[in-house]
């Protein structure tokens, strides 16, 4: 889309995406699960309580007891919530600083992923604009797929929330991301401006 900017790239890619999942649903037994899971949480028949629906449970009341403002800093009982330092970073975070804080902390993703397209499209090769729109995107997309898994907007997946959750290769890759944008918003800077008179 970014670039031919033809709308029917991204219906087709919305329209393969949602085929993958019906197929990986059928076809795989964890995803399937998952699927479970983030449809009937609360159902004790379908999920159970004490097995795989205990994270995202522990999770959701956690987040709902931080409330608007949050326990407060390292106030919370993030422990009680399975890989609160990796896959719910989230929900630890949003125990301990509550809904305003979250807010703060997904308006700082928002410029970072904002300034990254803006890099891409102040452009003036082709390479360089796709590398920076399809970055920025990168990590628009892990956030929302985080922040959405947690919250049961979507199902759960197994990815890292950038810059915060404990994994080093994510970390690395991430900060690896950083860099090129650093990198490629020189080279954006550095180049003459075209003066039309």
């Amino acid at each position: 889309y970014v670039a031919t900017g033809k709308t029917s790239w991204v219906l087709i890619g919305l329209g393969l995406v949602l085929a993958g999942a019906v197929v990986a649903t059928q076809v795989l037994s964890y995803v399937h699960g998952r699927f479970i899971n983030w449809l009937f949480l609360f159902d004790p028949k379908q999920v159970d309580p004490d097995g795989a629906g205990y994270q995202p449970m522990q999770g959701l009341f956690g987040l709902a007891h931080g409330g608007l403002v949050g326990t407060g800093w390292g106030q919370g009982r993030p422990e009680v919530t399975p890989l609160a330092q990796s896959d719910y970073i989230i929900t630890s975070l949003g125990e301990e600083i509550g809904l305003i804080g979250l807010f703060a902390i997904l308006c700082l993703y928002m410029v970072f992923v904002s300034r990254g397209i803006r890099i891409g499209l102040a452009g003036q090769d082709d390479f360089g604009k796709l590398l920076a729109t399809g970055l920025s995107f990168t990590i628009a997309l892990q956030v929302f797929i985080m922040v959405g898994g947690v919250t049961r907007v979507i199902p759960l997946t197994g990815l890292t929330t950038p810059f915060l959750a404990a994994g080093g290769s994510s970390l690395v890759a991430n900060w690896l991301i950083v860099a090129l944008l650093l990198r490629i918003s020189d080279a954006v800077r550095s180049q003459p401006r075209m003066v039309i008179g």
